[in-house]
Parts: structure tokens; sequence; C-alpha cells
């Protein structure tokens, strides 16, 4: 649920001051002056066209979380953002949405209410507009299915009436997300309640959207699919030039250890319609660890296909050369160690999902994957680097260390001009060995690598958050943990980053809720590393056990708990 939007390489050749750190897997130390960086809310106001919602909207209403961002390429003033956002759904407890006879605590998920939010920016990123969700689309509103979050969006070439992709004609955004049926729509038994994708598409910058193409053509009502990502070959060079590739896991049952594929949908058409979806991975998950999740593509300037997703304790990637016809068997990319969940000091769940971007310059062979590897030390940022369209892989380095904290959340992309963007959150807390409000703060970094470095050395992590995030105010409709989603992206041009991230400085904490949460985890344990981090779950599952009395946030908590924005930071680089 993750990270590089795409973007065409028309921009021209502009200086870059690169800060090169050190090489191999040190963390990197900076030279020379740090680039600017202002931040901004993307979902703004909270809820489309009503400006005073930033501050009246209360929880979940006021919830945005793993956010997704990409860039116009004929146009990079034009940024179309995305998020988890929680704008239509009721308030908790009763109301004219919920009926007058349910508990006060009840702020679980409307059914019917979708989740997939739109937000736009034409002045490279410093407004933004709450464009609403993909289901206030009359598209969307006469049709049969609602939206439910997993967003991401990223711009390709248009096709013409006769179907060939041009820039000329203009450039099309997709946005793809997890998607359900309304109540009374679906095709299944009542019982059945399977997750879907679907795409939409945009010809006029995310003001209107199409109605819902689902990519999952296969009839079983017993999938659930999950974690999609969409990337397009957006490059003229390219004999594939505006095709589209869907990856995401299959879980074919609800039993314990399902069979989970990762799978591969392909368009030809500009995302009218998707070909039968392709297994490119094992599907086998015998209880031990080999399980996948957390799919990502891109595509390189020839054309070549990768989708890299994490299986086991590596992170692999699988590779089509001939426009998704064939994929190659998943090759390692790199060994990956789980952060810990939660991290210490926090509540949230978290993953080590890997990032994948390529070099867009025409003619380059050059391909980096980014994740997080838990260390004695903590979470770490590793960075690894192809040459040759994935054939081999370098050995990793490190870019985050202990002066930002405990990593998590990376976003990477590749500018036009070959340099290499990195932004991800880090969290230190005051104790490691509890969590709570006032307990941890999280802030936004970013590193960079020229195009003659090539990823082997980074210039310094510089923060580009203006104020520090709170996980305590975050929270699940459930109240069982905090929440801070499962993803960031970043989106690079010549002259600019852009990381869009999951912010909670608006919010506010609710000691009832931090205690609330104490109970379903019980007692902390910190290892000697201290993080090594376990929660003794007492035996009790989170998600569904109740221990005592569940607070009521319209009665125990702050207007303002809950409140997490997307916010976006821009990195000058120029």
């Amino acid at each position: 649920m993750m990270i590089s939007a795409r973007r065409h390489r028309r921009y021209g050749s502009i200086a870059l001051v690169a800060a090169l750190g050190m090489l191999g897997t040190a963390v990197a130390t900076g030279a020379g002056a740090a680039p600017a960086a202002a931040d901004r809310q993307a979902n703004s106001p909270q809820v489309q066209g009503v400006p005073s919602s930033d501050t009246t909207a209360v929880f979940p209403t006021n919830k945005q979380n793993e956010p997704t961002i990409a860039i116009n390429p004929l146009n990079p003033s034009v940024l179309l953002a995305g998020a988890n956002d929680e704008q239509r759904q009721p308030p908790c407890g009763p109301g004219p949405v919920r009926g007058p006879a349910v508990e006060l605590s009840d702020c679980s998920f409307f059914p019917g209410v979708g989740t997939s939010g739109i937000y736009r920016s034409t002045d490279g990123g410093a407004s933004w507009v709450n464009l609403g969700l993909l289901d206030d689309q009359a598209a969307w509103l006469a049709g049969d299915l609602v939206s439910d979050g997993d967003p991401v969006i990223t711009f390709g070439p248009r096709p013409n009436a006769e179907g060939a992709f041009s820039y000329a004609n203009g450039v099309r955004a997709y946005y793809s997300t997890l998607a359900s049926w309304k109540p009374g729509r679906s095709p299944y038994p009542p019982n059945k309640a399977p997750e879907a994708l679907a795409v939409s598409y945009s010809d006029d910058n995310g003001t209107t959207w199409s109605a819902p193409v689902l990519a999952t053509v296969k009839d079983n009502p017993n999938d659930f699919n999950d974690k999609e990502w969409i990337a397009v070959d957006d490059s003229p060079s390219s004999p594939f030039f505006g095709r589209l590739y869907l990856s995401w896991t299959e879980f074919r049952s609800a039993a314990c250890c399902p069979s989970e594929p990762v799978m591969v949908a392909i368009s030809t058409d500009g995302g009218v319609s998707f070909g039968a979806p392709v297994q490119v991975s094992p599907a086998g998950n015998n209880g031990t660890g080999n399980g996948r999740q957390g799919s990502m593509g891109a595509v390189g300037p020839d054309g070549t296909a990768y989708v890299v997703f994490e299986q086991g304790s590596s992170q692999v990637v699988v590779i089509s050369r001939d426009g998704g016809a064939r994929w190659s068997r998943p090759a390692t990319v790199g060994s990956v160690a789980d952060i810990a969940d939660p991290i210490p000091g926090a509540n949230f769940r978290t993953d080590s999902f890997a990032t994948i971007a390529t070099d867009p310059r025409e003619g380059s062979t050059k391909v980096y994957v980014a994740w997080v590897n838990r260390t004695a030390l903590g979470g770490r940022v590793v960075v690894v680097r192809s040459t040759n369209r994935g054939q081999t892989w370098s050995a990793p380095v490190t870019v985050s260390g202990a002066g930002q904290g405990y990593a998590f959340f990376q976003g990477l992309d590749v500018a036009p001009n070959g340099r290499i963007d990195l932004g991800y959150q880090a969290l230190v807390a005051v104790n490691p060995a509890t969590f709570g409000t006032g307990n941890a703060r999280i802030d936004s970094w970013y590193s960079s690598s020229s195009a003659a470095s090539g990823g082997a050395a980074w210039s310094g992590p510089r923060k580009i958050s203006s104020a520090s995030s709170d996980p305590a105010v975050s929270a699940q409709n459930n109240l069982a943990r905090q929440f801070m989603g499962d993803y960031n992206v970043l989106a690079s041009t010549n002259t600019k980053a852009y990381f869009i991230y999951t912010d909670t400085r608006n919010g506010v904490g609710c000691p009832d809720v931090d205690e609330y949460q104490r109970i379903i985890a019980g007692t902390a344990v910190v290892r000697g590393d201290m993080a090594d981090r376990i929660a003794t779950r007492l035996g009790q599952d989170p998600y569904a056990h109740d221990p005592g009395t569940k607070p009521a946030p319209p009665e125990h908590c702050g207007s303002q708990f809950g409140n997490s924005d997307a916010f976006v930071s821009t990195v000058s680089v120029s």
C-alpha cells in the first residue's frame, strides 16, 4: 500500500548541486548547502467545499493516510495527489448516517461510503485543493462500486481515437484503488465480500474521472486482492509506449496461511480494459514466512517492466522485456529484515515494502530499489542499484542514520536528468518501552544521489517537515492501534522532489484511547538492543477484542483527536 510517480522526460538540463556522502553501507554525510523545502497540506480543506473543516471535522471524518502523488509530464506545475480519505465517513456515534441506536464508540467504516480522495495543485505544490472522492464523480455515482483506498496515481500519454499513444494528444492520469460493491449491488452471495481492483482515468488533470474499470477479471468470490500498484510505460522510444501494468497480491482464502501470489494485469488501450491477470510469483504460503506482499512496478526507457515485492526474507523482482507477455522468475534484489511492528515508542502497524524506480534517460539501464531494514540500532533505509536492467544488484547502501531516528515508509524516484531522490519518515521516542500521547515525534527527511554517483553516494539527510507529528494522535477506526498507513510516495522533476506523507501535526491525542490501546497490547518488552520490542497480546485479537469499556471519542477525546492529513514537502534542488 506504497511509490514512484512516473513522468515524461522532456525537462531541460539544469545544474545540480550534488551533496555526496560516503560509499558502501555507512550512513552518508552531507556536504554543501541544504536544499530548500516547503510543506503544504494536500487535502485542503479536509472536507471538500467546507473551508472550516480543517478545525471542525471530527474523527474519523478528519482522517487521511497512505498518500500518492504524480506530476503532469507536459506541465510540471500541475500535480495530482490522493490518499485513503474518510471525509465522507460519518463521525463516531449516533447521527443521521449511523442511526440513533449505535454506541458512542462506533467509529467504523460505513457501508457504501468511499475512501479514495483526490487533490490537485496547479502551482507546483505551493497550494492545494481537495477535489473530493472518486465516489463523488458522476461515473462512479452511476456504477456498482465503491472505492476502498490504497490509492496510486500516475500520468501517461493519452491515446487518440484510433488507440495510438502520443503526448501530442495530451496526458492521461490514472487512479488505481481497491474497490468493493455497493450494498445490494454485489453479484456474489451475501456472505461473500471479495475485494476488487478498479482503475479510473482522467484527461483533464483530475477534474473528471471515468467510470471504474475492473482490473480483476477472475470471477471468484473468495479472493481478497490487496496492495495494488499501477505503472505506465511513459517513454516514447519504448515499443510498448502507453502500456499500463497493474500488480497486486491475491489472497485466495481467509484461512490460515492462504495462497498469496503476486499478479499482474495489463491494459493496452489506456485503461479502458485490462487483460486476464498473470501470476508472476509462486502462490504457496505454508506459514513459514514465505508469503509475499507489497508489490510495486516501474518501467524503463526501453520498455522493460519491473515488479518488486517482498517474499519471505528477501526483496525480489520479476522482469518482462516483451510488454508483459512473459515474466522472469523472482530474483533476489537483497535481504530484508522487517522493521519492528510496532516501532518502539509507538503503536502503529509497519512494513518494509520496497520501492522501485528506473532511470528515465533514453538508453539508460539503471534501476534502483529502496526499503527499510530492521537493525540493532533501529530502522535504516537502504538502496540497491542495478546497471544492467536488473540482471545483477549492488550491495545495499545505508542512507538514513541515528540522527533521524527509526526510519519507515520511504519514497523513491529518479528525475529526468538521472538524479535519484529519496524521502522517508523517522521516529524518535522519549521512552521506547511504552507509547501514548507525547511519547514520540515523527519527521520527514530527504537525501539525493547525483546522476554521476548513480546511487553509490548520497547527500546527508535533510529534515523537510516544518513541524513534527505525534503518532498517538492517529488511530484505527476501531481505536485498537495508532495508524499512519502503509506507505508514502515521492515524485521528481529536474528541479524539484515532492514527498507526500501522513502527517498529524494538526491533531491532538486522547489519553483514554492511549490507555485502551495499552490494555490491548499488554506489557511491552524491550530486549537489549532496544529495537527488538514485542507486545504481549494476551491472546487477544486487537481488531475484535474490546477489553473493558471502549472509549468514545465524542465523549472522551478532544475535537481534533485523530486528525491526520496528507502533507507534501517540496524540495528545491536546482
